[in-house]
């Protein structure tokens, strides 16, 4: 997102006076860039092989194994986030099989890993999933305010500012539809699909043709952990929706 944009999106609003609400709404984001780079063991990425430790088992759940989805170097952020790890690798798994036996709001939907180290990681492919395509990603820390309606708590704003801020606003400050915490972003929903105020935004992904991803007919997918487990970086439940 562009801070600079949102800075002069809220100066310049209907909802100026209301500047010191909007500023608490700002929330720490990491955005997911696709680039043109090798990709190396441990680097971040979208799709491909994963990189993990010798002794890691792959993920099954009842119907086959868990597909490999993402994985992030966080040695790799610019500036450090409170509450998050600055050092490690998040390797992201979804149990999304041919036949849709899982659904993206099942429980145990997502499996989230995190490797305190990047050293000593190796690939790991699975025959399962063969030629799996990817594509090199860089991490760039940013901000991020609500984009709908239901996420804005104690709004003060009337329905003409609400509607000011949602469409005028973030159609300005080029925000990424591709990134870490943050607000979760989606197209279809009526609902704030956080379990409740104790959890927060892990991770955002949009459908990408281009590697075979389709959440929702074509929407995102998000995925969601407990504030305190995350500042524990206990990442062994986590929650998830699409829309």
């Amino acid at each position: 997102m562009n801070i600079k944009k949102l800075e002069e999106g809220i100066k310049e609003s209907s909802f100026s006076m209301h500047e010191d609400y909007i500023k608490s709404l700002i929330k720490p984001s990491i955005e997911i860039i696709k680039i043109k780079s090798e990709i190396k063991i441990a680097s971040s990425k979208l799709g491909g092989i994963p990189d993990v430790p010798i002794e890691f088992k792959w993920p099954k759940h009842e119907y086959g194994d868990y597909r490999f989805v993402a994985q992030f170097n966080l040695t790799e952020l610019s500036e450090p986030i409170p509450n998050f790890p600055q050092h490690g690798l998040l390797s992201i798994f979804i149990a999304d099989d041919e036949d849709t036996n899982y659904f993206w709001g099942d429980d145990g939907y997502a499996k989230v890993f995190f490797f305190e180290s990047e050293n000593e990681l190796k690939p790991f492919s699975n025959s399962n999933f063969p030629n799996p395509l990817s594509t090199a990603i860089k991490l760039e820390t940013t901000v991020d305010i609500p984009s709908r309606e239901e996420l804005l708590e104690n709004n003060p704003l009337d329905e003409e500012q609400t509607e000011d801020l949602i469409y005028d606003v973030m159609e300005n400050v080029d925000k990424n539809l591709n990134y870490l915490l943050g607000y979760p972003y989606y197209s279809t929903l009526a609902y704030d699909p956080r379990p409740s105020k104790d959890w927060t935004s892990l991770l955002t992904l949009s459908s990408d043709s281009a590697l075979n991803w389709c959440w929702h007919d074509g929407d995102f997918l998000m995925l969601f952990i407990e504030k305190e487990k995350l500042k524990q970086k206990d990442f062994s439940n986590i929650k998830s929706d699409a829309g």
